[in-house]
């Protein structure tokens, strides 16, 4: 039921970005896209290993209502801390491309201030929701999560064909994905009342402090992996937002919302096969599940990238007139996220077995990939940002695979001894 709820939400995330990429003006489009990236590198950054923390710190104790809320609320405090700080970083990133590009008025502001807002929200409802799944509260968090998609859809919807398109067309696509977020934020914090959740004192200081040291001693190892795999995520567009144009900046926005069609296929290899991975004993039969496993994750997403490298046109129809043009570097989206994704499926396999070794040393191999094309390509123009975005997902790929079948010559070697 968890894993339909993820994708009946990809699926009308889907068609939601669709709509806003149809309907509403590229420039605006330009202007959207660069405010969600600079939402998401300000959520990234208040996630720096923390988002780990919760499950290890509750322990076994998940039916303790005072020490669930009292733990996870130790660790969104550190959460909140690190939100203040995000706006140091983001706000001179958004303040310089923001002149760069033009953008002004008080629809821009606006919308500006409504990301903002919708921020707050997001981490107000990330808390929620952790409470409630180590509570073991799923139903609920199933039936705010269908209210939420279907508010979205509704009111992106409504902003687009109710509204005259305008200056304020940008805040009211925006806004509607804010009131999605207070809808749900209200139902989660009426269900914190209902279930007795809500009221909780805080922990006293000595539990508190002790919660601390164990958050610190979580989190450490992964702040640097955190940061690098958080910026890694938006890499293309921040690129574009501080060298390229507005009409690049759309581009690139439009044909990765159009290649997140891949996504559905990732949620749905996430939910049927990592927990049979988990839980296979080592042996001949664990490696060709995960093998006949990647060859059919891989297979079947190849199939999508081929129709959009074969029949791009008709691909390029779901995005409109606007970028009939980037009908021939379709498929260059598609392989990226192709790429990624398949090294996130490699990532979670060896994850699943506990086999997480290593993973530090993808950051110089990623960083000297990427360093070396724009040296040799640069991002003059939108094929060689998207060639940028296909060396990045590609060296991850590769390094994630590499990981992968050094991890079956070692427990072959192991098997064999």
């Amino acid at each position: 039921m968890v894993g339909g709820v993820e994708s009946l939400g990809v699926i009308l995330g889907g068609v939601a970005g669709l709509l806003i990429v149809n309907f509403l003006p590229k420039e605006q489009y330009a202007a959207y896209t660069f405010l969600i990236t600079c939402m998401t590198l300000m959520l990234g950054i208040t996630d720096t290993g923390l988002a780990h923390c919760c499950l290890p710190l509750v322990g076994q104790r998940t039916t303790d209502v005072p020490w669930v809320v009292g733990a996870c609320r130790q660790v969104f405090r550190k959460r909140g801390w690190l939100l203040a700080a995000s706006f140091l970083i983001v706000v001179p990133y958004w303040i310089f491309s923001s002149r760069q590009h033009g953008w002004s008025g008080g629809g821009y502001w606006l919308a500006s201030a409504v990301v903002v807002l919708a921020l707050l929200m997001t981490l107000r409802e990330h808390y929620a929701q952790v409470v409630l799944l180590i509570l073991g509260h799923i139903g609920t968090l199933n039936r705010t999560a269908f209210m939420v998609h279907g508010v979205r859809m509704s009111m992106v919807a409504a902003a687009l064909f109710l509204l005259p398109t305008s200056a304020y067309s940008l805040a009211a696509v925006l806004g509607a994905a804010a009131v999605a977020s207070f809808a749900g934020l209200t139902l989660l914090q009426r269900s914190f009342k209902a279930n007795g959740i809500a009221g909780q004192p805080p922990l006293p200081p000595e539990q508190a402090a002790a919660a601390d040291r164990e958050i610190f001693r979580i989190a450490k190892p992964l702040v640097l992996p955190a940061i690098f795999y958080q910026f890694q995520g938006v890499i293309t567009v921040f690129i574009v937002s501080l060298f390229g144009t507005s009409a690049m900046l759309a581009e690139v926005g439009a044909l990765g919302r159009i290649a997140m069609m891949l996504v559905v296929f990732d949620r749905v290899a996430a939910m049927l096969l990592f927990p049979v991975i988990a839980r296979a004993p080592d042996g001949e039969r664990l490696a060709t599940m995960v093998v006949r496993a990647h060859l059919a994750y891989v297979g079947i997403m190849s199939v999508v990238f081929l129709s959009a490298l074969l029949l791009p046109d008709y691909w390029i129809l779901l995005l409109g007139k606007q970028y009939a043009a980037q009908a021939p570097v379709l498929w260059m989206a598609f392989l990226s996220t192709l790429l990624m994704n398949s090294a996130g499926f490699a990532f979670s396999t060896l994850v699943s077995r506990g086999h997480t070794v290593r993973q530090t040393y993808i950051i110089p191999f990623v960083l000297l990939v990427q360093v070396s094309y724009l040296a040799v390509f640069g991002v003059a123009d939108l094929r060689a940002v998207l060639g940028f975005g296909v060396a990045t997902c590609m060296s991850n790929a590769l390094y994630q695979y590499a990981m992968l079948i050094h991890w079956f010559r070692h427990h072959k070697a192991l098997r064999d001894a």
